[in-house]
C-alpha cells in the first residue's frame, strides 16, 4: 500500500499545481509591490479587517503576491466574479 502512494505522490503534486488560482489584477496603488487593506478591497470588497489579517500571515500589514495566492489556494478566500468577466 505504501508503495502506491509512493508512486501516485507525484500526480498528487501536479494535480494541485493545477489547481492553482489565478490571481487577478490587483492595482498597487502605491507601487509598494504588495498590496493593503484598502488596496485588496478594490477588488474584494466585502474584504474585512479579519479577513485581511488572516491572509496577511506575515503580519507586516501588506500582503504580498505568495500571502494571496496562498489565500486563494487555500480556500480562505476566492476570485470575485467581477474579476473573472474582465
Amino acid at each position: 500500500m505504501k508503495r502506491i502512494a509512493i508512486l501516485l505522490a507525484p500526480f498528487a503534486l501536479a494535480t494541485a499545481a493545477l489547481a492553482q488560482a489565478t490571481l487577478p489584477e490587483v492595482p498597487d496603488t502605491d507601487g509598494n509591490g504588495s498590496w493593503s487593506l484598502v488596496e485588496l478591497q478594490a477588488v474584494w470588497t466585502d474584504m474585512t479587517e479579519e479577513g485581511f489579517t488572516a491572509i496577511d500571515t506575515t503580519a507586516d500589514g501588506n500582503v504580498d503576491a505568495a500571502e494571496l495566492q496562498a489565500a486563494l489556494d487555500g480556500g480562505v478566500i476566492t476570485v470575485p466574479e467581477a474579476a473573472t468577466n474582465g
